[in-house]
């Protein structure tokens, strides 16, 4: 099985695929799109509809696919104490 990876800025490896549920994965759905689903619907649609992110659990960076696992995902760092 190919295991498809992120190298962290931090320089951890986060495995975006392989085991199903993966617990580095999040996914993130809008307020809207969400509402657009009939009252019933299968696990399996809003699934396709979200977007895939990863968590790093060394330094908390998260990495959000916002054009789809085919695009380069973004990056996003937590902010520390002293920058609020």
């Amino acid at each position: 099985m190919n295991v498809a990876k992120i190298l962290c800025r931090c320089g951890t490896v986060i495995q975006i695929s392989g085991p199903v549920p993966n617990p580095l994965e999040w996914l993130m759905i809008s307020d809207e799109k969400f509402d657009e689903f009939p009252d019933e619907v299968s696990s399996t649609i809003v699934y396709q509809e979200a977007t895939s992110v990863f968590k790093c659990n060394v330094c908390g960076r998260i990495w959000i696919y916002w054009k789809g696992m085919e695009q380069a995902a973004t990056c996003y760092h937590p902010e520390s104490e002293s920058d609020s």
